[in-house]
């Protein structure tokens, strides 16, 4: 009788065994919308951009105060928050990097060093990358600006710049220039505690 016990319980206790905690679940994917009609209509003399902290959303609009496009993006987490306030955008360019915010490299090897937030000397040897802000608009000198960078819906993550997804930035970045209005509103970092670590 006990043999046939720890017989029928052993599939059981192997089960258990080998039972692994599932991974978190992934962070919701970013949402936006274009109004192809009038994004193929827009010139950019007519383009004025809002950006509402709270809601953690841009707004592209046309001379009549109509939505073009709305994106989700991911604006500056607490102790970096994104300034409020009217800008205009200053600087364009498709390709930039970070030349704040990056990696050490070891010159020779090539292996990581580390984030430039953690290593506030440059190790010896070293040479600073920054990080990839692909279509970038810069709102003040400072650093503040608008690129590509990595968004989860209604969470404040980035260093102050507002982050947009990769796949609508590019068609953003083609309906501005330099000059295009930006207004900023709501709540610095949105009233929002970073829900995934930031990038």
């Amino acid at each position: 009788m006990i043999r046939r016990t720890v017989f029928c319980l052993s599939p059981l206790l192997l089960s258990a065994c080998t039972w692994k905690t599932p991974p978190p679940p992934e962070p919701p994917k970013p949402v936006f919308h274009v109004d192809r009609a009038r994004y193929d209509a827009l010139h950019p003399k007519d383009t004025h951009v809002q950006i509402d902290l709270t809601e953690q959303k841009a707004r592209i609009l046309d001379a009549h105060d109509a939505v073009v496009v709305e994106t989700d993006v991911s604006t500056g987490k607490p102790g970096h928050e994104t300034p409020t306030g009217s800008f205009r955008i200053t600087e364009k360019i498709a390709d930039k990097r970070s030349n704040r915010y990056g990696r050490y490299r070891d010159s020779k090897s090539g292996a990581d060093l580390g984030p430039s937030t953690d290593l506030p000397k440059p190790p010896k040897d070293a040479v600073y990358e920054g990080y990839s802000m692909p279509y970038w608009m810069r709102l003040t000198w400072d650093g503040v600006g608008l690129h590509v960078g990595y968004v989860v819906p209604r969470s404040a993550l980035s260093y102050g710049c507002i982050r947009i997804p990769a796949a609508i930035q590019p068609l953003i970045f083609e309906k501005c220039r330099v000059g295009t209005r930006v207004e900023i509103t709501g709540e610095a970092g949105g009233g929002l505690k970073p829900a995934h670590p930031a990038r």
